[in-house]
């Protein structure tokens, strides 16, 4: 081997190692980067559930209307202009928010644990409290994306999973394994990635 291609080689070999190094520090950032959003994230939901019961309270106790509300709103923009996220409708679902999950012990500390949008298409689309603690379950066990979440919601997975238990087999069972006539089921439906 000529000594040009030895150097060269060997540039190539120290190269890897140092992409392996400079992969390992991007790994860090990246980890760094997940974990201050997460941070984030649970530091945004717990501000939405405090004002929500902030502004449940005084609802509750007659000391605002729904126009104070409004008028919160446009004081937060005045004095605010850059801060968003705080208009009338969003503080009414932090309203909503702190009032569906407040005495449920088990899913309050969950919904702080997934971001905001996700909660939000929780709440919007689910109506039964034990749905609700299926999809934030779901949804924090899984590492559900929004779209993720939107999509096993729209796939019905809670009424698949939990309200249609699948069948053990006839085999299991002792029973026939004919179907039955003018069979009312629903038929499964079978997602693959």
């Amino acid at each position: 081997m000529k000594p040009r291609d030895a150097d060269r080689l060997s540039k190539g070999v120290a190269l890897s190692a140092d992409e392996a190094a400079f992969a390992e520090v991007l790994e860090m950032i990246q980890t760094a980067r997940q974990r201050a959003l997460a941070t984030v994230n649970a530091a945004l939901v717990d501000l939405y559930w405090r004002v929500g019961e902030y502004i449940s309270r005084k609802l509750e106790t007659a000391t605002w209307g729904e126009g104070v509300v409004e008028a919160l709103a446009e004081y937060i923009a005045r004095h605010h202009p850059g801060l968003t996220g705080f208009t009338r409708a969003n503080l009414f679902r932090m309203r909503k928010f702190y009032e569906t999950y407040r005495h449920d012990e088990k899913v309050a500390p969950l919904v702080r644990q997934l971001p905001w949008s996700h909660n939000l298409v929780i709440l919007n689309r689910c109506k039964r409290p034990e749905e609700r603690e299926f999809y934030l379950m779901m949804a924090r066990r899984d590492g559900w994306s929004r779209r993720e979440l939107e999509r096993q919601l729209a796939g019905a997975l809670f009424e698949r999973v939990i309200m249609n238990p699948p069948q053990a087999s006839a085999a299991l069972t002792g029973t026939s394994a004919l179907p039955r006539a003018r069979s009312h089921a629903k038929p499964t439906v079978i997602r693959l990635l």
